[in-house]
């Protein structure tokens, strides 16, 4: 079985990868939500196999079309995202969807589903093109298109390509959904800072931190509560882990 090609950029796959390994996986269960061709199922996998598991004993694999993933070792079981997922109530110790959510039409119920499926004490990862990045952002202010997220096609074969990227959904809209449905902490990464980003980032940055200051202080003014529910988060936005990142990745932990 040769290497399986990647529809994501290496850098998250790699991230996301050490991610996973860093939680000990040689005794958990591990879930691959939109597993595409296999190409993580295959790094993991191989990491499975090198430390005297099988994979099947510790990987489940599931795609809209189960017919593209190309992995010998597992088996990509068919789901619809449109429905609850196929998997019972605190099933899993760790879940990743890898560039997934932004193909969604509802990806609040989503990531509520995940939290139903996820075992308390595991941990949730995804990934998303990252619409806050610098080069994201003046694309959308002279485009009207954030980067990774153009025209969109009516054709449902398109569903998992670039023209399927249907929701737009940044860190901040991300972090509090997963917070609002139950996850009790949720950490940030970053991929890979883009060069032209962190060159933007030097021209950009004392407006960008001037602006931020006034809209908290304007948020803390107008209520105390709301500045309080949300300054880890407001802070992150014009961090320049997500104004330069290439990718989000979240990692949402179950209590």
């Amino acid at each position: 079985m040769g290497k399986i090609r990647t529809g994501s950029h290496p850098a998250t796959n790699t991230a996301i990868f050490n991610l996973i390994v860093r939680e000990g996986v040689l005794d958990k269960k591990v879930l691959d939500i939109g597993a595409g061709g296999g190409y993580m199922a295959q790094m993991l996998g191989e990491y499975l196999k090198a430390n005297g598991k099988k994979p099947a004993e510790v990987l489940t694999a599931c795609d809209l079309f189960p017919e593209v993933f190309g992995y010998e070792d597992i088996v990509c079981e068919k789901v619809s995202f449109f429905d609850r997922l196929p998997f019972d109530d605190t099933s899993y110790d760790i879940i990743y969807a890898i560039e997934v959510m932004e193909h969604l039409a509802n990806p609040y119920e989503f990531i509520r589903e995940v939290y139903r499926v996820l075992k308390p004490g595991g941990k949730f990862i995804l990934s998303v093109p990252n619409a806050l990045n610098l080069n994201s952002r003046v694309s959308y202010l002279f485009s009207g298109f954030f980067t990774m997220y153009g025209p969109l096609s009516f054709d449902d074969k398109d569903a998992g390509l670039l023209a399927g990227h249907i929701m737009p959904l940044n860190y901040y809209y991300l972090d509090h959904r997963m917070k609002k449905v139950g996850f009790a902490r949720t950490d940030l990464y970053a991929d890979k800072l883009k060069r032209s980003a962190r060159l933007l980032y030097v021209m950009l940055n004392p407006f960008i931190r001037l602006a931020s200051w006034r809209g908290v202080k304007k948020v803390r003014k107008r209520s105390p509560q709301l500045y309080e529910a949300n300054k880890s988060a407001m802070a992150l936005v014009n961090s320049k882990k997500l104004l330069c990142s290439r990718s989000c990745i979240i990692v949402g932990s179950k209590a």
